[in-house]
């Protein structure tokens, strides 16, 4: 018989954690240049910052570990409390009163690399990384794109051998979010040849600690290195952490890629609301400066009315799937969205800005409005293209032939 939770009791429990890990929001500031000078896409900050952002997330993890908040509704032998849906949105409900750590250096990890392997990995696998992983002490990262096969992964060339009960895995991989601080990485590798590629894929768990393993920065346009090329060279991996049948990879990386469009689509730490907030900010600062003509202010109301029919999309997949409907090639079409809502924000601020966006004036909301600019191509990329997304939605979805 399943036992009866006190619903009030949670509430006040969460709180009590809430008021003792966490600061709260407060009242908001009525003059917007109060407000953080900042346009929250995602992070892409040098690494001596990264480190700090990394240390105090992984301190939160722990913290809600240590309660049986880290994952609400998961099974105990996993790290979970086994706790009711209702359970979870009481808590989701009550932590948009606080001021949270940020959790971005932990999102691969969580959001992507995690459901994969609770898909998949072998039951002694899992009971030794999941609790590990939600306690925030195993960070992870995913390695599926090389220089020849970013969005067909089909054409991965990296190969495994088999040697008794390892395998020796060579080859390169590249635009690996938090490589240069992830303890493992998922990865994809090429365990035969075959006429149909995918046939002969096999995942694996590798540990990023190895000194077959090189992690090689990445520096993009906005000054940067969020993302990784990595180098393997001979890398022994047990077969005890292959992850699902030998040859039968491609499954295991179809359900992860879901799970990150999904994740990128529909998560709880998405920033586009803020963005659209932070551009009503700006908006209002142009306008007492007398600086704002009626055509730009429609864009800026153009961009509030896509920005909350995105959130009421989001939250309507998001309520289907706590009845059970679990969305999957719809998430494309809220990232195409969410994708369309950022480049229209960018767009609308460097009309509100003009060539004041590319430099840093000291003027509040110039510099972060150009650094935005600069990160925003790569939320296109991440978690698949636009290109993919509308293959995902034409063929899934609307029954199109496959794209050739």
């Amino acid at each position: 018989m399943t036992p009866t939770i006190d619903h009030d009791a949670f509430g006040r429990r969460c709180r009590e954690f809430l008021d003792a890990h966490a600061d709260g929001l407060g009242d908001a500031a009525e003059d917007p240049v109060e407000l953080p000078d900042t346009i929250p896409i995602f992070d892409s900050p040098e690494r001596s910052v990264e480190e700090q952002q990394l240390k105090r997330a992984r301190a939160w993890q722990r913290a809600l570990f240590d309660e049986g908040l880290a994952w609400i509704t998961g099974p105990r032998d996993y790290g979970g409390a086994e706790l009711d849906q209702r359970s979870q949105e009481i808590f989701d409900e009550t932590c948009k009163l606080y001021r949270l750590p940020k959790l971005n250096t932990l999102f691969v990890t969580l959001h992507i690399i995690l459901p994969g392997l609770l898909a998949a990995a072998s039951e002694e696998l899992k009971l030794k990384l999941v609790p590990a992983i939600l306690r925030g002490d195993i960070i992870a990262c995913q390695l599926f794109s090389e220089p020849g096969a970013g969005s067909d992964l089909s054409a991965v060339s990296t190969r495994a051998v088999r040697d008794g009960g390892e395998w020796v895995v060579t080859g390169q991989k590249v635009w690996t979010t938090g490589g240069h601080y992830s303890d493992i990485g998922l990865l994809l590798a090429r365990t035969g040849d075959d006429a149909v590629p995918h046939r002969r894929l096999t995942m694996f768990v590798a540990d990023m600690h190895d000194p077959a393993i090189e992690v090689r920065p990445l520096r993009e346009m906005s000054g940067g290195a969020h993302f990784n090329e990595v180098f393997i060279d001979a890398l022994r991996i047990p077969d005890s952490h292959r992850v699902g049948d030998v040859n039968k990879g491609w499954g295991v990386a179809m359900a992860t890629l879901g799970g990150e469009r999904k994740a990128v689509g529909n998560s709880s730490e998405d920033p586009n609301w803020v963005v659209v907030q932070r551009l009503v900010d700006l908006a209002a600062v142009a306008a007492r400066k007398g600086q704002l003509p009626a055509a730009i202010l429609d864009a800026v109301l153009d961009c509030y009315v896509l920005g909350a029919t995105v959130e009421h999309t989001a939250a309507n997949l998001l309520a289907a799937e706590r009845r059970g409907n679990l969305a999957g090639p719809e998430m494309s079409i809220l990232k195409l969205l969410r994708n369309r809502l950022l480049r229209n924000c960018i767009n609308t601020a460097s009309h509100i800005l003009g060539m004041n966006m590319l430099a840093d004036t000291g003027e509040w909301g110039t510099f972060a409005w150009g650094r935005a600019s600069t990160l925003a191509p790569g939320l296109r990329i991440g978690g698949g293209t636009d290109e993919i997304q509308r293959n995902v939605i034409g063929e899934r979805l609307l029954g199109l032939p496959r794209d050739r």
